[in-house]
């Protein structure tokens, strides 16, 4: 039942928190403890839905909102200690450290990285859920947006070995937004094409164009594509398809359930087309300011 794995992951999670307070958290541990609460999470929610209609999935996901809260804190302070430490480890200041050495460092920098990504991830999809996301608009230029963006993007691009261009003209509608929720939500489909192409050959540009008072905006990749069923699915949350060149990467299968929830709060809309081994192409349509 989901209750049951819900109960499991409360469990666990209240676990994790007590040796996070305690500075008992073991990092070469913390992924598999964190991604095996995600799958009892996942568990819950999918028997949850299955199980009536989901007539009680809104109280599922304020238990997982609640369960996310309180823990979420909590977690993340050890993760970040951690990571700083990594970091002073890394300074060429601190001494030189032997080959087996350095693997296990760039190992404990890289799963703490991928670990915070993972908790933020999941925190946003719960505040989505929940309501608690609440735009702050404010007038920006898109040009100004796309250097953010650039900014996030680039090293993500360069550690890739790909391609990253923008077409972004000057002239366009200027808009009344959240620029952090919108940059978050084009960043989460911009790192999606960047890792999800060829090495060397891969290639994600960010166009935008006005229509009338409309600013629509592009993120193209020369990708591996989706087929049809995969384009269906789209957007369900931890769905990830069934590509080798997918399955590499461990991802959450959340970036793109979190991308469209927040340009449907920024009362954008998106389209999308893609074919196997053709790439993809995204369409945002926001409204500008009249």
């Amino acid at each position: 039942m989901s209750e049951d794995a819900l109960a499991q992951a409360r469990s666990a999670l209240a676990e994790l928190t007590e040796a996070a307070r305690k500075g008992q958290i073991i990092p070469v541990r913390l992924t598999g403890q964190l991604e095996a609460i995600a799958a009892l999470l996942e568990k819950a929610e999918t028997e949850g839905a299955a199980a009536a209609s989901s007539p009680d999935l809104d109280g599922f996901r304020t238990e997982f909102g609640k369960l996310l809260s309180h823990g979420f804190h909590d977690l993340r302070l050890p993760l970040t200690s951690i990571r700083g430490y990594g970091d002073m480890l890394a300074n060429p200041a601190m001494g030189t450290l032997t080959e087996m050495q350095q693997q296990f460092l760039g190992t404990m920098r890289s799963n703490t990285k991928r670990m915070e990504a993972l908790l933020m991830d999941v925190s946003d999809l719960s505040k989505l859920w929940n309501g608690l996301l609440k735009p702050a608009p404010k007038m920006d230029a898109f040009k100004n947006i796309a250097q953010i963006i650039e900014k996030a993007m680039r090293p993500v691009a360069t550690e890739l070995n790909r391609q990253l261009e923008f077409d972004v003209p000057s002239g366009l509608p200027l808009l009344m937004v959240d620029t952090e929720l919108l940059v978050k939500a084009i960043n989460k489909l911009v790192e999606n094409g960047l890792r999800y192409s060829e090495a060397e050959t891969g290639r994600v540009v960010i166009r935008a164009a006005g229509e009338g008072s409309q600013l629509l905006i592009q993120i193209e990749d020369n990708g591996i594509g989706m087929t049809p069923d995969v384009l269906e699915k789209l957007g369900t949350p931890y769905f990830r398809a069934d590509h080798d060149l997918v399955l590499s990467y461990k991802g959450s299968g959340l970036g793109v359930a979190i991308a469209y929830g927040m340009l449907d709060l920024l009362g954008g809309q998106v389209s999308v087309s893609s074919q196997p081994d053709q790439g993809s192409s995204f369409t945002i349509r926001l409204a500008g300011m009249v």
